[in-house]
């Protein structure tokens, strides 16, 4: 049965709520989280499909975006106000 893009874009995003679970300090460009945090999670994708699970996950609040002076974005897990 093929994949639907839904439900490839909810694995990715849980694979990447996972990896931030396990890895709270952790932070990389879409390019770095594709290439490094997914593999092996069974949650393979494109860049562009890790940009998006990334900037809904932005919108929900439970990630941080940060825009580098080279125009990349850098995400992390959302940091609590003491931290």
């Amino acid at each position: 049965m093929p994949d639907s893009a839904q439900a490839r874009g909810h694995r990715i995003a849980e694979a990447i709520k996972d990896y931030l679970a396990r890895h709270p300090d952790a932070a990389d460009s879409a390019e770095g989280i594709a290439k490094w945090w997914l593999p092996g999670m069974d949650a393979r994708a494109t860049v562009a499909d890790v940009e998006q699970q990334l900037e809904h996950l932005h919108d929900l609040g439970l990630v941080d975006k940060q825009l580098l002076p080279d125009g990349r974005a850098l995400y992390r897990a959302r940091r609590s106000e003491g931290d």
